[in-house]
């Protein structure tokens, strides 16, 4: 079954899951977690991208995570989610329309966006027009390349660029899942330095927000008020109790009270917008996760702003725990830093039917499939290699069999040379020694060495050429055709230099050199003549002629 590997970069921590997926019931095989340098992410966007992609690299170390491809997630207040109603049109005619009926709709302008879409439902309007509901999502796509930068300066590839708030819902919304009818769910999210408040009904977003406020807020408040480091103050916040004997922890839930209050309502804002809006449903449960969901005092604050239920999600319950290197109660305590990137990973599961939302920049895609083409063509010319060798090892072969025969012939000779010895000085023998000789020296004449010619030119041809046709013609003077293809121009340039130095050859030149096709699969074709020198022949009819075998 196949595996997928999240990385969702937080401000405090970048974080994994290897999930199988696929069988059923996902199995979460991996989970690690590597604390940031301060500084490096803030509010969700990358601001060291080589510090991000070293704490990545040692993420993957340490963690034995084994997966090169991952999903990673975005979510600052460069990232936009909407909602829109449009005529009803297949997905590949809205793909084409996007750029276009996207500028209203995002604060950015549409060339410095990456977008896609999710088709949600189709309907018809009052005027009884068909219409479709869309999930709009869009990003600035430069922030989007400096998440990517880190993945490819970790050594890793982006399969897919997801949108966290969608992770959220996924991860808490099993398949099959069962949801209270008529009413919707909020789950709201508190990171270091982004909070985000998602609200699904039955599983599909209908709201969502991106705040620039989180856990980090409290931490430094505490850090300021006491005088402590941010490490101090982060373990202060957790143990904050108005009640405590510890002088400090008492001050920090002071602290800590104060800046709930701006948090609480935030998010109690975000939710009563989504409440006001034209056909919303009534919010059956909030389902709180990440680092700042623990902080003390924030769910009863929260409930008591909402009136209603307000829970810790719990994302295991949608997974089987299966090869984590860390003990069931262990895991449990990290529960809270699991929602996001095990939605991430989710994402990754393809399901017959279901289009998922990526906001990997377009010209990264057609990057990859120009890779993969451009793999093909490689493969095809190491194939066409393969036979050129094969033909050259045919003629060499043919070559080896004139030789083979020129072998005789010199036998024959010598034979004869030692039966004239003991025959004695006759003109029939010396008649027939002659011919014989000469009929040797003819085919010596313009022998020409084309096993040392072929290692010659397959010495320096160029890498991105190969030869599809050669031929020789040894008659004086001798002389070579052949036939190459190559990627572009400059291979048929790099052909000429190379080659034109060989000793062996003169007046090397292209008389014909044309682009084969289009596109960046698209070959040039050309053809090269040269004459022979007297480099090129063989020293054989000297051997002969001074008797040597």
């Amino acid at each position: 079954m196949p595996r997928v590997v999240s990385l969702d970069i937080g401000s405090y921590a970048v974080r994994a899951v290897e999930l199988t997926v696929g069988g059923g019931e996902p199995v979460l095989e991996r989970f690690a977690q590597v604390v940031l340098p301060p500084g490096a992410v803030v509010h969700g966007e990358v601001m060291d991208a080589a510090a991000v992609a070293t704490s990545v690299r040692r993420l993957w170390s340490e963690g034995g995570l084994r997966g090169k491809r991952v999903v990673v997630g975005v979510a600052n207040q460069r990232v936009i989610v909407r909602q829109a109603e449009f005529p009803v049109m297949s997905e590949e005619d809205f793909q084409s329309a996007l750029q276009f009926e996207a500028q209203e709709l995002i604060p950015m302008p549409v060339e410095e966006a990456t977008l896609d879409f999710q088709i949600l439902e189709e309907g018809v309007a009052t005027d009884g027009e068909p219409r479709m509901r869309v999930l709009l999502a869009a990003a600035q796509r430069e922030m989007v390349r400096s998440h990517l930068a880190v993945v490819e300066g970790a050594g890793l590839s982006a399969a897919a660029v997801d949108v966290v708030p969608f992770a959220l819902v996924r991860a808490l919304t099993p398949p099959g899942g069962t949801f209270a009818e008529q009413a919707a769910e909020a789950v709201v999210s508190i990171g270091g330095g982004v909070t985000n408040v998602v609200v699904h009904e039955q599983g599909i977003p209908r709201f969502v927000r991106i705040l620039l406020v989180g856990g980090n807020d409290i931490t430094d408040a505490v850090a300021s008020e006491l005088d402590v480091s941010a490490d101090e103050a982060e373990d202060l916040k957790r143990r904050a109790d108005p009640s405590s004997v510890d002088t400090r922890a008492n001050r920090a839930a002071q602290v800590v009270a104060d800046r709930l209050a701006p948090l609480v309502e935030e998010i109690r804002g975000s939710l009563d917008y989504y409440r006001s809006q034209p056909e919303s449903l009534p919010i059956n449960r909030v389902l709180m996760t990440g680092g700042g969901s623990l902080t003390p005092g924030l769910m009863e604050r929260l409930e008591a702003q909402m009136d209603g239920r307000v829970e810790l999600a719990r994302p295991l319950a949608g997974v089987r725990v299966g090869e984590v290197k860390l003990p069931e109660g262990e895991l449990v305590q990290y529960e809270h830093l699991l929602t996001v990137p095990i939605g991430l990973a989710l994402a990754g599961e393809v399901r017959k039917g279901t289009r998922r939302i990526s906001l990997l920049p377009r010209e990264v895609s057609i990057v990859r499939t120009q890779r993969r083409q451009a793999i093909g063509v490689a493969a095809a010319v190491f194939a066409l290699f393969v036979v050129l060798m094969l033909l050259w090892a045919g003629r060499a072969a043919q070559v080896s069999d004139e030789r083979d025969k020129a072998l005789a012939s010199e036998q024959q000779v010598a034979r004869l040379r030692e039966e004239r010895a003991r025959l004695g000085d006759t003109t029939a023998v010396e008649a027939d020694l002659a011919q014989r000789q000469a009929q040797v020296r003819a085919v010596l004449a313009d022998d020409v060495a084309w096993t040392r010619l072929f290692t010659e030119i397959a010495t320096v041809i160029p890498n991105d050429v190969w030869l599809t046709n050669f031929t020789g013609q040894k008659a004086a003077p001798g002389s070579i055709n052949v036939q190459a293809n190559g990627f572009d121009q400059t291979s048929t340039a790099r052909w000429l230099q190379r080659v034109g130095d060989l000793k062996s050859l003169s007046g090397l030149w292209v008389p014909t050199s044309a682009k084969q096709g289009e596109g960046p699969a698209a070959l040039v074709s050309f053809t090269s003549q040269a004459n022979l020198t007297p480099q090129a022949v063989s020293d054989r009819a000297r051997r002969f002629a001074d008797g040597a075998p």
